[in-house]
C-alpha cells in the first residue's frame, strides 16, 4: 500500500459536488471513505429506497466509476426529515437539524479513523472540522454559496435600484452562524468563479485559502439532437430564462430590458415564482410566458425551442443553466455577477443594468445569423467543462495537499 492510499475522506449529506469530489479521490487512489446519506447501488440503502420512490428520483445519488463499497451511508436524518415534512410541510426548507445530525455522525467516524484530509460540504461539516482540527487533519470546505456579506450588499443595492423591499439576510440566524463557523474552520475553501472569489476576498479571507475550480455540465444530459437553424427576424427573438423568478436572479431588470425591446423579443420564464416580483411580471404580461419547473428531459427540449438564454443574476456563484444551455446550442447573456464561464467577455453585461441587457438582446433580435454563429461557439465552448475536467482539477488540489 502506498503512503497516500486511504488518506482522504469526503463527507456530505446532500449532493452538490460531493459525489464528484469522492470519485476524484478514488481516481487519484487516495480515498478512504465517502460518508453520505445514501448511495444508489445494489446492497446499499439508496438502492432499497429507489424501489420505493423510483430510481430516477435517486439518479444524482450515484456516479459512474465509483466503487460502492467506499460509500458509508447514514440515511436516518434524511429519512426522518422526509417523515417530518409529511407531518409539517412548512418545515420542508429547514435543513439545519438534519445536517447537524449527519455532521455529528461523520465527526464520530472521523474520530475513530482519521485521514490526512477531510473534504466537507456547506452546513454539514462544523463538527467534522472541529474534530479534524483537534486531530491535525487538513480541512477542505466545498462552498456553493457566495460569502454572505457580499451577498447582502449586492441584494441591498438591487432592492434599492428596483424599488423593492428586500430581506437582507439570505439565511436564518442559526444557519448563517453555522456557515460562518465552518468558513473559519476551513483551511481551503472550494470556489467556482471570479465573482465567488471576489465575495470571499471582500469577506476578509486570504487568497491562498481559496481554490477556484469551475463546475461542469454533463454532455449525456445536455445536448442538442437537431442543428440550430436561423429563425425569421420578422418574428420575435425567442428568449429563455431558467431559475428562480426573483430579485436575486435579476428579474426586475430583465423585465425593464424587455420593455425597451418592444415586440422584438418574446420571453419564456421557467422556474418557481416569488411574490416579490409579481408586480414586475404583470407589467410585461403580453411579452412573457411562465412555465413551472421542468425535469431535465423537458428542459432540454425547452432549450431547443429557443434562440438565446439570459441569466441576469444579481449574485450567482456559478449558474449551471448557462452551461446547460450552451451545451444545447444556445448563446447566453449573463452578468458580471454570474459565475458561469462564457466564450467571450462581450457575452457579459453589468449586473442590474437593463439598458446594457436590452442592447445585447436587440443585437440578437436584429441579426439572426449571429444567433446561429454564436450557437456553434457556445456548444464548442461547453465541451471544455465536462465532469472529467472538474475532477482532474480537484485531483490536482488533492495532490498538492498530500505532498
Amino acid at each position: 500500500m502506498s503512503e497516500i492510499e486511504n488518506s482522504l475522506c469526503v463527507a456530505y449529506s446532500g449532493v452538490h459536488q460531493a459525489y464528484q469530489l469522492a470519485l476524484a479521490a478514488h481516481e487519484e487512489g487516495v480515498l478512504q471513505a465517502f460518508y453520505c446519506s445514501i448511495y444508489n447501488a445494489p446492497g446499499k440503502w439508496g438502492h432499497h429506497l429507489g424501489h420505493v420512490i423510483g430510481q430516477k428520483a435517486l439518479a444524482s445519488r450515484k456516479v459512474q466509476g465509483f466503487p460502492p463499497e467506499k460509500a458509508v451511508e447514514h440515511p436516518w436524518p434524511l429519512l426522518m426529515k422526509a417523515l417530518r415534512d409529511k407531518l409539517n410541510p412548512r418545515r420542508a426548507n429547514d435543513w439545519l437539524t438534519v445536517n447537524d445530525a449527519f455532521d455529528r455522525w461523520a465527526a464520530r467516524k472521523l474520530d475513530k479513523n482519521p485521514p490526512k484530509v477531510i473534504v466537507g460540504g456547506e452546513t454539514c461539516d462544523l463538527h467534522l472540522f472541529e474534530t479534524a482540527r483537534r486531530m491535525g487533519v487538513i480541512r477542505v470546505h466545498d462552498c456553493p454559496q457566495l460569502h454572505p456579506t457580499f451577498l447582502e450588499e449586492v441584494l441591498q443595492e438591487a432592492g434599492e435600484r428596483a424599488g423593492m423591499a428586500v430581506k437582507l439576510a439570505p439565511d436564518l440566524p442559526g444557519m448563517a452562524e453555522r456557515k460562518r463557523r465552518e468558513y473559519e474552520l476551513a483551511e481551503k475553501i472550494l470556489i467556482y468563479s471570479d465573482v465567488h472569489r471576489r465575495s470571499f476576498l471582500r469577506g476578509g479571507f486570504p487568497d491562498e485559502c481559496l481554490f477556484q475550480c469551475p463546475l461542469w455540465v454533463d454532455p449525456a444530459l445536455w445536448h442538442r439532437d437537431e442543428p440550430v437553424k436561423e429563425t425569421d427576424s420578422s418574428q420575435p427573438l425567442r428568449l429563455l430564462f431558467v431559475g428562480s423568478i426573483n430579485l436575486r436572479k435579476g428579474i426586475p431588470f430583465l423585465m425593464e430590458a424587455l420593455k425597451m425591446c418592444g415586440r422584438a423579443v418574446k420571453l419564456t420564464l421557467v422556474g418557481p415564482r416569488h411574490p416579490e416580483c409579481e408586480s414586475h411580471l404583470r407589467g410585461s404580461a403580453d411579452s412573457i410566458e411562465i412555465l413551472d419547473p421542468q425535469t431535465k428531459a423537458e428542459l432540454r427540449q425547452t432549450y431547443a425551442r429557443h434562440d438565446v438564454l439570459v441569466l441576469p443574476s444579481v449574485a450567482d456563484s456559478f449558474g449551471f443553466v448557462s452551461l446547460e444551455a450552451m451545451a444545447c446550442g444556445l448563446p447566453v447573456i449573463v452578468t458580471d455577477n454570474c459565475g458561469a464561464p462564457v466564450p467571450d467577455l462581450s457575452w457579459r453585461v453589468p449586473p442590474m443594468n437593463s439598458e446594457a441587457l436590452a442592447i445585447r438582446l436587440l443585437m440578437y433580435a436584429e441579426n439572426r445569423s449571429l444567433v446561429v454563429e454564436h450557437a456553434a461557439v457556445a456548444k464548442a465552448f461547453a465541451t471544455q467543462f465536462g465532469p472529467e475536467t472538474y475532477r482532474r482539477n480537484i485531483r490536482g488540489l488533492y495532490r498538492s495537499l498530500l505532498k
